[in-house]
């Protein structure tokens, strides 16, 4: 096992190896594990203006798009869900470098973490679908709240509510559809007007 310097100072003191380890132990791993949290801390949040940032700009990039409150809603949402999903990437490795500081041997912890994440991800399958749908739904624009939509055999009428797992649409005699976004193959949008010309 490799030491640190402080483990060497404390053997050069007089302790013996058990107190010298133990001293190291107390001293220089929590160090590394506030350091590891501050890293994280500061990562996920520039991580994060930086995505922001990027969908801004791509978003900028687009003057047709631009300007009103649709746009700018749908530009929120997909840099707050991007955002979020970087935050917890940086959080799990974070997490992992410090149970590593702590002492935790993380092959096993990593091998039961991949068998679990395949059987999670092949019960997850139609909730990942439904995510992945609805961030393309509101990167696309394919319709936003206050559109009259077709989303499927019976739910028509206008949408009241868009996130990113689920579509909320309230037909004409009152009926509220939850339309799950995976499951929406086609849409027939009758709000969004002409095609200039």
């Amino acid at each position: 096992m490799e030491h640190s310097y402080l483990y060497e100072l404390l053997r050069k003191l007089g302790l013996n190896d058990f107190w010298a380890e133990t001293g190291e132990f107390l001293l220089v791993r929590p160090l590394k594990i506030v350091a590891i949290a501050v890293a994280a801390v500061v990562l996920s949040r520039i991580g994060a203006r930086a995505v922001r940032r990027f969908v801004l700009g791509i978003h900028a990039r687009a003057p047709l798009l631009t300007g009103s409150a649709r746009a700018d809603q749908r530009v929120g949402t997909v840099g707050h869900a991007l955002a979020s999903l970087l935050r917890a990437v940086v959080w799990v490795v974070a997490g992992l470098l410090m149970l590593d500081q702590v002492g935790l041997n993380l092959a096993p912890l990593l091998a039961g973490a991949g068998i679990a994440g395949v059987a999670i991800g092949f019960g997850a399958q139609s909730l990942v679908r439904d995510y992945l749908s609805g961030l393309f739904i509101l990167i696309e624009d394919q319709y936003g709240v206050g559109d009259s939509v077709n989303v499927g055999a019976n739910a028509t009428g206008t949408v009241e509510d868009v996130n990113l797992r689920v579509t909320r649409v309230r037909s004409a005699d009152g009926i509220v559809w939850f339309v799950p976004n995976g499951e929406i193959r086609t849409v027939g949008n009758s709000s969004m007007g002409p095609a200039p010309g």
